[in-house]
């Protein structure tokens, strides 16, 4: 047949014939449908289908997923001059800007049944089906779903406009081809399928994981370690034997679809080692669970094991056979690194792998770490790439190294990954391999911490991430120290709404509580109490003067406490760092810890930080220690403070940096004990703010505290923060939780706001709306089915943010020189170095303001890229040729006209 004239695969002057690239991708979309059971059972439910029947239909939509490469113009890019390859001549060359080769494969297709070159009854399909588009809207979206495989949607173009890159000849072939792959998987259409517009929505709701379950077909059948170029001709039928055979193999070595077993759960006490679990893990291991999909929300202080109880509850819904993994998202990156660890220590006492000498594959979704020498990455690693078609149509090998070079995207798809809860957020925006992040999701457990820190924008796509994930039959499980009570009746009628469940209105306003919400039990809120060992309470006092606050640093450091002050920007707490460099006659007793470092020197700071103020650390490492943090302290780390100050900031914030004030009962010689009382001095809570006024300027906030304001924007809501702690005079937890977070949060609150406060609250009200706004206009119409239609705003390459920001940040790779002028990674010769060398930077005040590499530099950055494909996705810096930026692993990237420049670069 000639349609073996065609190549699919093309690197270094090799090629692989298009009919068997299509049968190798088949061949996956083949296996993984078998190895995904559940997957397959519920499309067949959702679309009512025999899942054989499905399976074929499915496969063979996959089979012809490259059908635009049947184009003269596609085959010209690449020339064998000694193969027996057609050489057809066309009217434009391909130009990808104009209509890659997956539109075009929806142009051929749609040409071939136009001209009725392929007629119905050649693929098996009642001739009325091809008569009106009403009639075949699932069966074409099937189609466009296919051809959709490299990451978004097909760009629809002109129908004639496909006769500018076939020659006549090619219309022919690619109808031979599909006559010829029908018969060999002899699909049968569903007559739902072909009928019309009233089952067109059960489709297009499928098509989305269709679209994910086809991308990473193409991605594995890609591969050429397992399917080698091949141009002997043979019968379709042999080698699509060889094909199965291979993507057996195939499959089993990427570990995306891992056979797991569930360990019997059995007790917190057994799985955990606790002889006395709080009264939220005794909840967790006895609460009746429902079927199908579920949510909790999980309210309870710091220490009262949340996380614990949160596991708790996955296992036994992963041993109730409701869920097959589970991706524990966290706000920061730092909190996924330290969650990691205990993810790491605990999963396989939840999960095992299919034989002896393997185990459940566990990513962190982010890079580098020295946990990863415990856990290998248990995804494929990047493949040989094939070259790329032209630019702006890359291969899908070279998607595929993109991705999963990427080991934040490629958590999604372990059976259990830790990172942040943005990764899970982008499955609900239009951006490339969307799809990919919602197939990895399906029937996971969704564990969410600090949730009530989302902003109004993230909490808009929660909204729209948990009603995506109820759908396709996940549950989630929601903790939190702070949430306020709207806040939480907002997630419960979120769920209720998605799930078609009566709006059930909130009954409790005790603290800590434990909300489930179920399919057939509904709405149940259980009171909690709290052990004396996690109930604790932490007098309240404010300084005004920043002159006052680094007497009271400098005179616990000389009575020997450790002491943190807790700034909430990164300008403020460099500034504070520097006044004390120059008072302190042991630098060696400061530390600085913000977000600006990059991950090996930040992970230093983190080790030496813990060191100093860490459970274990004793006193000769503690005494008069001086950590200036930002809130990334608050977020991530165990530590224990003699002294701690922090910037005014809203209530909850508060309370979380409170949890690191005297967070471990220690002895005199300040050695961590497990009973009894701590032998230091009452904690006290020293914030620093603006002098109080009942009647507040509206400068009250602005003026004393001036990137205070531009990072919280509500400089009411610091006041009601401040009006209650001044009332109280301390904080009581966890018996006035609510009455803290309401006075701040709660529906009464916005009427105190003082009258001077509120033209700026109205306009952080208006900014928290346009934030929805925004979310809302970024967000998938998932109705449309998977088509450009479904959004406004799908994008090739770029991440949209998942958090409200005035402006993009970037991953800047840092980089050095040695000895020898030889261009290196900052962190050469550390274990995953390129990502211990990143640091993330806001894009317009920093990133796009560094300076760019020489022309040599440039050159040898690009020979670095041949050892690390993931470079050419990355912005170089080179620290010590930049004239106005620098970095230092003692304060991060700073400013040279700034005075505090010290260290390398």
């Amino acid at each position: 047949m000639s349609y073996y004239r065609y190549w699919g695969k093309a690197n270094q002057g090799e090629y692989h014939l298009l009919a068997y690239h299509s049968l190798d991708v088949a061949a996956v979309a083949w296996h993984l449908l078998d190895k995904n059971k559940t997957l397959l059972l519920d499309l067949t439910g959702l679309l009512q289908v025999v899942p054989e029947q499905l399976k074929r239909c499915i496969v063979f939509a996959v089979v012809l997923h490259d059908l635009g490469k049947f184009t003269a113009a596609f085959q010209q890019l690449n020339v064998f001059p000694d193969a027996p390859l057609c050489r057809l001549p066309c009217r434009r060359p391909y130009d990808a800007k104009n209509l890659r080769h997956d539109g075009m494969g929806w142009l051929l297709w749609t040409d071939l049944i136009k001209d009725d070159r392929l007629k119905a009854e050649d693929v098996d399909l009642p001739g009325s089906a091809f008569a009106t588009n009403s009639t075949k809207k699932s069966f074409d979206l099937l189609l466009q779903t296919s051809f959709g495989h490299h990451g978004k949607p097909i760009n629809p173009a002109p129908l004639e406009s496909i006769r500018n890159y076939c020659h006549e000849q090619n219309f022919q072939d690619a109808a031979d081809f599909i006559r010829s792959a029908f018969q060999l998987l002899q699909p049968v259409w569903p007559e739902r399928m072909l009928c019309p517009e009233q089952h067109a929505s059960e489709w297009q709701q499928a098509s989305w994981y269709l679209a994910g379950i086809i991308t990473l077909s193409d991605w594995i059948g890609s591969n050429r370690d397992w399917f080698p170029y091949c141009q002997q001709e043979m019968p379709l039928v042999e080698y699509w034997q060889q094909a199965k055979d291979k993507a057996i193999q195939a499959i089993a070595a990427s570990e995306l679809h891992q056979a797991i077993q569930v360990q019997p759960f059995l007790s917190v006490k057994d799985h955990f080692g606790f002889d006395d679990p709080t009264p939220l893990q005794q909840w967790a291991e006895m609460v009746v669970l429902d079927h199908g999909p579920q949510l909790f929300i999980l309210e309870d202080v710091t220490g009262a094991g949340k996380t614990e109880a949160a596991l708790t509850l996955t296992h036994r819904l992963l041993a109730a056979g409701e869920a097959d993994g589970f991706y524990f998202g966290l706000p920061t990156m730092a909190t996924s690194n330290a969650m990691f660890d205990r993810v790491a220590d605990h999963y396989q006492k939840m999960l095992t792998a299919g034989s002896a000498d393997e185990m459940p594959s566990l990513v962190l979704a982010h890079g580098a770490r020295d946990m990863h020498k415990r856990f290998r990455e248990a995804l494929s690693q990047p493949m040989q790439e094939d070259v790329s078609y032209v630019q702006g149509d890359e291969t899908a090998s070279i998607h595929c190294s993109q991705w999963l070079a990427d080991s934040r995207k490629k958590a999604l798809l372990a059976s259990v990954g830790v990172g942040t809860i943005d990764q899970a957020l982008m499955a609900v925006l239009p951006m490339k391999h969307q799809s990919l992040r919602l197939l990895g999701l399906h029937r996971k457990v969704l564990i969410f911490d600090e949730v009530h820190a989302a902003d109004s924008y993230m909490f808009e796509l929660l909204d729209d991430l948990l009603q995506a994930h109820l759908r396709q039959g996940g549950s989630a499980i929601l903790l939190t120290a702070t949430l306020a009570t709207r806040q939480r009746a907002r997630l419960c009628r979120i769920w209720q709404e998605a799930a078609g469940l009566p709006l059930e209105p909130l009954q409790e306003q005790h603290f800590p509580l434990a909300t489930h919400l179920g399919l057939a039990s509904g709405l149940h809120e259980e009171r909690l109490s709290s052990r004396a060992s996690v109930s604790r309470s932490v007098a309240v006092d404010f300084v005004s003067s920043e002159d006052e606050v680094l007497a009271r640093i400098l005179a616990a450091h000389q009575v020997g406490d450790c002491v943190v002050w807790v700034r909430n920007s990164v300008k403020d707490a460099l500034q504070a760092y520097e006044q004390l460099v120059s008072r302190l006659q042991n630098q060696d007793d400061l530390l600085l810890f913000h977000s600006r470092f990059t991950l090996m020197d930040r992970k230093n700071v983190e080790n030496r930080v813990l060191a100093s103020f860490g459970k274990h650390s004793s006193l000769q490492e503690r005494r008069g220690k001086i950590l200036i943090a930002t809130q990334v302290f608050q977020e991530s780390l165990d530590a224990d403070a003699d002294l701690m100050i922090s910037d005014l900031c809203p209530i909850d914030d508060l309370i979380q940096r409170a949890g690191r004030l005297h967070r471990h009962l220690r002895d005199d010689q300040r050695r961590m004990k497990t009973q009894g009382r701590d032998a230091r001095s009452e904690p006290v809570l020293l914030v620093h703010a603006p002098e109080w006024q009942d009647q507040p300027g509206e400068d009250w906030l602005s003026k004393p505290m001036r990137d205070t304001e531009l990072v919280y924007r509500s400089p009411g809501r610091l006041w009601l923060s401040m009006k209650i702690l001044r009332k109280l005079k301390a904080l009581r937890m966890p018996e006035e939780a609510r009455k803290l977070i309401e006075a701040v949060y709660g529906d009464d609150a916005d009427a105190g706001i003082p009258e001077a406060l509120r033209v700026k609250e109205d306009a952080a009200w208006g900014e928290k709306r346009s934030q929805v706004a925004r979310a809302i206009t970024r967000k998938i119409a998932w109705n449309k089915g998977y088509t450009l239609r479904s959004s406004r705003a799908w994008t090739d390459d770029m991440e949209i943010s998942t958090r409200y920001s005035e402006q993009e940040t970037v991953q800047v790779l840092v980089l050095k020189k040695d000895s020898e002028d030889q261009l290196l990674l900052w962190a050469e010769g550390q274990p995953h170095a390129v990502q211990q060398s990143l640091v993330k930077l806001p894009k317009n005040t920093y990133a796009a303001k560094l300076a760019a590499l020489s022309a040599t530099d440039q050159l040898a950055y690009e020979q670095m890229q041949v050892r690390w494909p993931m470079l050419r996705y990355l912005q170089p810096w080179l620290p010590e040729r930049d004239e106005r930026f620098s970095y230092s692993p003692l304060a991060g990237v700073v400013e040279r006209e700034a005075p505090l420049t010290r260290g390398r670069g």
